[in-house]
C-alpha cells in the first residue's frame, strides 16, 4: 500500500500579517498533482490542518475543496486534530464522511484502528490526535499517568495492538528519541523543559508512525518514525528546508520504503542583508523575484527615514521583517527584561527567578515538579 504522509497545513494561517491562503491553494493544488503521477492509495494527514481552532470561512472551504479532489481520486483520507484544531469541529460529520473514504479520529477514542485490505494482507491504522496526559487522566481513571509518555502508552496499550501485525499509527506530538531533542522552527509551540516529550519506543508495535507538529522533515530513533514537516515555510528559521509530501510503501511486516517529493512554493522565504542603497540597486533586485517573502537587515549605521515603506514600494511588496545591525542594535538590548521573560519558555523564567532569590539553580526534581504544574495550569488541548 502506498500513501501520502502530510501534516502541519496551517490552513488560514498569517505569517507576519500576510495571509498564506493563495500560496496554500498553491501547494494543495501540486499536491494533488502528485497524486495523479504516484497514485498512492491513502493520504494521511498528520493534524494542525487549520492554524485556529475557529477557523476562517476561507481556510475551511479551502480544505472542503482539498477533501471533494481526494475523494475524486478514490483515495482513502485519514485526519487526525492537532494541538492548534478544536479535535471537536475537526471530526465534526465524520461518520458521515466515512462512507466516502475520510476518515477523522474524534478527540479520543482508543486510537482506533481501521482495517484496509491490500494483497499482502490487512492494514491496520491508529488515528491518535494530539493529547494532553489531562485528557487521558479523565478519560483512563484507573491509570497512573505522571506524563506524556505514559498518557501515549495508556492509549496504545487499550488499543490492543497486535505487534504481530501491520500496524501505521498517525500522531501529532512532540516526539523525542532517549530525550534527544529534534530539529524546531520559531512559528513551532514552545515546549516546556522537555516535558511534554514522547518517547518513540512507545510505537515499537507499529511500522510506520506518521508524525505531524514539527514544521522539518525528519526521522526520529528509527527511519520509520516521522514528521512529514509542513509543505510550506512558516517562519524564516525554515528558510532552508526543502519541503516535501512523504511518500511510503508498506509491503511485508516491516517492509517499509519512504522517500520524499519535492514541493515548490509560489513564493519562497528570503532574508536580505546589505546596507539600504545597496539592497535598493537594480543590479542586486535583479537577481530577486519580486513575488518572494523577505526579511531584510539593514546595516546602516543610521536608522533610514521610511526605509520600510520605501522598500515596498519600490521592489520588496511581500517584505514582511525589517531589522538593523549596526553598532546602535548590538551594543544596546534589544528589549528590556520584561518584554524578554515573554520570549522565553515559562520554567525558563521561573529557574532564573529561583537562581536570585535562592544563590542556587533549581535540582531536577524541583524542575521536573514546577514544569509539570505549568503544563496542568496552561495546558493545550482543545
Amino acid at each position: 500500500m502506498k500513501f501520502f504522509h502530510l501534516s502541519d497545513l496551517h490552513l488560514g494561517k498569517r505569517v507576519n500579517g500576510f495571509s498564506m491562503l493563495e500560496d496554500q491553494k498553491n501547494i494543495l493544488d501540486q499536491i494533488l498533482e502528485l497524486a495523479d503521477s504516484e497514485h498512492p492509495d491513502a493520504v494521511m494527514i498528520a493534524g494542525d490542518v487549520y492554524d485556529k481552532s475557529i477557523p476562517s470561512v476561507e481556510a475551511v472551504n479551502l480544505m472542503d475543496d482539498f477533501l471533494v479532489e481526494l475523494v475524486k481520486r478514490n483515495l482513502q483520507v485519514f485526519i487526525i486534530s492537532g494541538n492548534h484544531d478544536s479535535a471537536e469541529r475537526i471530526s465534526y460529520g465524520g461518520r458521515v464522511m466515512e462512507q466516502s473514504g475520510i476518515h477523522i479520529s474524534p478527540r479520543i477514542s482508543g486510537c482506533g484502528p481501521i482495517r484496509l485490505e491490500d494483497r499482502y494482507g490487512p492494514l491496520y491504522i491508529y488515528l491518535i490526535p494530539y493529547i494532553h496526559p489531562s485528557v487521558v487522566r479523565e478519560a483512563y481513571p484507573e491509570e497512573k499517568i505522571t506524563d506524556w509518555t505514559q498518557a501515549m502508552d495508556v492509549l496504545i496499550r487499550n488499543a490492543h495492538v497486535d505487534p504481530t501485525a501491520r500496524n501505521i499509527a498517525v500522531a501529532h506530538q512532540y516526539v523525542t528519541a532517549s530525550g534527544v531533542r529534534p530539529e524546531e522552527c520559531d512559528s513551532e509551540q514552545k515546549h516546556i523543559g522537555g516535558l511534554d516529550n514522547v518517547d518513540y519506543s512507545v510505537f515499537d508495535a507499529f511500522d510506520y508512525v506518521a508524525l505531524g507538529h514539527l514544521h522539518g522533515p525528519q526521522r526520529i530513533g528509527r527511519d520509520t518514525v516521522r514528521y512529514a514537516g509542513s509543505p510550506l515555510k512558516y517562519s524564516f528559521s525554515e528558510e532552508k528546508h526543502k519541503k516535501s509530501v512523504t511518500l511510503v510503501e508498506i509491503k511485508e511486516k516491516r517492509q517499509v520504503d519512504y522517500r520524499q517529493l519535492p514541493l515548490v512554493p509560489a513564493r519562497d522565504f528570503k532574508t536580505l542583508r546589505g546596507t539600504f542603497s545597496e539592497v535598493m540597486s537594480p543590479g542586486f533586485t535583479a537577481l530577486l523575484s519580486a513575488e518572494d517573502y523577505y526579511r531584510i537587515i539593514l546595516t546602516d549605521e543610521q536608522d533610514v527615514d521610511q526605509a520600510l515603506a520605501r522598500l515596498r514600494k519600490y521592489f520588496y511588496k511581500n517584505l514582511m521583517d525589517l531589522e538593523y545591525d549596526n553598532t546602535r542594535t548590538r551594543t544596546q538590548s534589544d528589549i528590556d527584561a520584561g518584554e524578554e521573560a515573554l520570549e522565553k519558555e515559562p520554567i525558563e523564567v521561573l529557574q532564573e527567578l529561583f537562581l536570585k532569590q535562592n544563590g542556587m539553580p533549581m535540582n531536577d526534581f524541583q524542575t521536573q515538579t514546577a514544569a509539570r504544574i505549568i503544563e496542568e495550569i496552561w495546558g493545550t488541548d482543545k
